[in-house]
C-alpha cells in the first residue's frame, strides 16, 4: 500500500464538511442552501481540477413526491373515516354505502401503494402531481496524462443534500422502529377490513359488513398511530431543514473531492485510456432523483465508456460495508463491481463487510444498477446504532465523524482507482 493516503487527506474531507456546515448549513433537496453548498464543491473542485473540468447540470426535482408525509397520512385516515361511516352511520342508501366502501378500499390500498413505488422502489409514481424545483449535480473530470482515447470511466460519488428531520427518531430513539412496524400493521390491517367491508355490503351481509368495520380497540391502536406517524414523519423542511448532514452526506462528497485533490497531485496512479469523474448528486433525499437523472441523460456515454460507480454514503464507522444490492434491496449490484472493491479492501488492509442492502437503505448507485451498469455503495456506518444515534437528526453535524473511518474509504477507494475499478492489475 502506497504511503500517499495519510490523515491529512482524510482531514481535508474533515475540514471541507465543517466548512460547508459551517457558511451553509442544512440543505434539503431543490432548496437554495442545497445549491450553496453544490456551489462550495464546485469550487473546491475547480480548485483542484481547473474551471474547465468542472460543470453543474441541473435538473427538475418534486421533493414533495418523496419527502410530504401527507398524501400517504391523508389516504389512511380517508380510508378510516369512510370505514366508519360505511359500517356505523345507519340510514344510508345501499348504492352510496357501496359507493363509500368502494373509496375506502381505494384509499386503503393507494396509501401503502404510493409508499411502496415512492420508497421501497424508488419510482416516481406520484411525482408529476407535485411542484417542481430546481436541483444539480456536480461533476469533476481528471484523465490520466496523455490519455486521449478513453476506454474506461470511473466515477467517485456522494451526495450534498441533506435530509428533513426525521421526527421519530428524534423523539422516540430506539422506539421508531416500533412505531414503524405499528404503521406497516395499520396499513395492512385497513386493507384487510376494507376489504372484508366492501364483500360485505356487495353480498349484502351486515356480519360481514361488522366484521369488516373499525372498533374502538383498533381504532385506538394500530390505526391512530399509523396516521400520525404518517402525518408527521418529517419536520422542518423549510430554508434548509434543520439537519447539517455532516455525516450524511457531505462526507462521502469531500472524500470525492479530496481524491480528486490526491490524483491531481499523483497523476500515476491512474490508469493509462482512464477517466475519473468526481459526482456530488443532489436532491439524494429525494429519492435518488439527481443519480437518476444523470443516468438518463448520460445512458448511452456510461455504457460506451464501460462505466463503474464507486458511491459512498455514511461515512461514519471504521468497517465499510460493500453492498451486493440497492434500493431496500429490491436491485442488485454489479457482482463484478463487488468483487473489485473487496479486492481493494483487502489491499488496502481496511475492515470490511460484504452485505445486501437493508430495508431502508437506499443510495445513488441503485439508479445505475437498475440500468444495467456496474456500481457499488460503500457503507461504513453502524446500524442502528449510529441511527438512532444521529440518522436524519439535528445532531448529525461534524462532530460525529472522525478520522478513521474517512482514511479506511480514502484508502479503499484509491487501490480501487489504482487498478482501473478491476480486481488486480491487468494490461490495459
Amino acid at each position: 500500500m502506497p504511503e500517499h493516503i495519510s490523515d491529512s487527506d482524510a482531514r481535508y474531507a474533515l475540514d471541507l464538511v465543517r466548512r460547508i456546515c459551517t457558511e451553509v448549513g442544512p440543505g434539503v433537496p431543490g432548496s437554495p442552501q442545497e445549491g450553496q453548498r453544490a456551489a462550495i464543491l464546485a469550487r473546491e473542485l475547480e480548485s483542484h481540477l481547473g474551471a474547465a473540468n468542472v460543470t453543474i447540470e441541473e435538473f427538475t426535482v418534486a421533493p414533495g413526491a418523496f419527502l410530504s408525509p401527507y398524501p400517504g397520512a391523508f389516504l389512511m385516515f380517508a380510508a378510516t373515516a369512510l370505514n366508519l361511516v360505511v359500517g356505523r352511520l345507519a340510514g344510508i342508501p345501499p348504492w352510496l354505502t357501496v359507493v363509500l366502501a368502494a373509496l375506502a378500499l381505494v384509499c386503503a390500498v393507494l396509501a401503502p401503494l404510493l409508499f411502496i413505488c415512492q420508497f421501497v422502489f424508488g419510482l416516481e409514481w406520484a411525482d408529476p402531481l407535485f411542484p417542481k424545483v430546481r436541483s444539480m449535480n456536480v461533476i469533476g473530470t481528471l484523465r490520466g496524462p496523455g490519455t486521449a482515447d478513453v476506454k474506461r470511466l470511473l466515477i467517485i460519488s456522494g451526495h450534498h443534500d441533506s435530509a428533513p428531520e426525521s421526527t421519530w427518531l428524534r423523539l422516540t430513539g430506539y422506539g421508531f422502529y416500533f412505531l414503524s412496524i405499528t404503521y406497516l400493521a395499520g396499513s395492512a390491517l385497513m386493507l384487510v377490513l376494507s376489504i372484508i367491508q366492501l364483500a360485505g355490503v356487495i353480498a349484502g351481509n351486515a356480519a360481514v359488513v361488522r366484521t369488516g368495520t373499525l372498533g374502538w380497540v383498533l381504532l385506538a391502536f394500530p390505526i391512530l398511530p399509523s396516521i400520525l406517524f404518517a402525518l408527521f414523519i418529517n419536520r422542518d423542511r423549510k430554508n434548509g431543514g434543520t439537519v447539517p448532514g455532516a455525516m450524511d452526506n457531505l462526507s462521502a462528497s469531500s472524500l470525492a473531492v479530496a481524491m480528486a485533490r490526491f490524483l491531481v497531485q499523483n497523476p500515476s496512479y491512474i490508469t493509462p485510456h482512464t477517466e475519473i469523474r468526481f459526482i456530488s448528486f443532489g436532491s439524494e433525499e429525494a429519492g435518488c432523483r439527481g443519480s437518476r437523472r444523470y443516468v438518463e441523460r448520460h445512458q448511452d456515454e456510461l455504457r460506451r465508456l464501460d462505466a463503474r460507480l464507486l458511491n459512498a454514503e455514511m461515512v461514519a464507522y471504521p468497517e465499510i460495508g460493500i453492498l451486493t444490492s440497492e434500493t431496500n434491496g429490491t436491485v442488485k449490484n454489479s457482482p463484478e463491481m463487488v468483487r473489485s472493491v473487496v479486492a481493494a479492501a483487502e489491499r488496502a488492509g481496511v475492515p470490511y463487510v460484504v452485505k445486501p442492502a437493508s430495508f431502508g437503505a437506499s443510495s445513488d448507485a441503485g439508479p445505475f444498477s437498475r440500468a444495467g451498469l456496474k456500481a457499488t455503495t460503500l457503507l461504513p456506518f453502524k446500524w442502528p446504532q449510529q441511527q438512532v444515534a444521529f440518522y436524519h437528526q439535528v445532531w448529525d453535524t461534524p462532530d460525529v465523524l472522525n478520522v478513521e473511518p474517512l482514511l479506511n474509504v480514502l484508502k479503499l477507494t484509491f487501490e480501487w482507482v489504482r487498478v482501473g475499478g478491476e480486481e488486480s492489475d491487468r494490461p490495459q
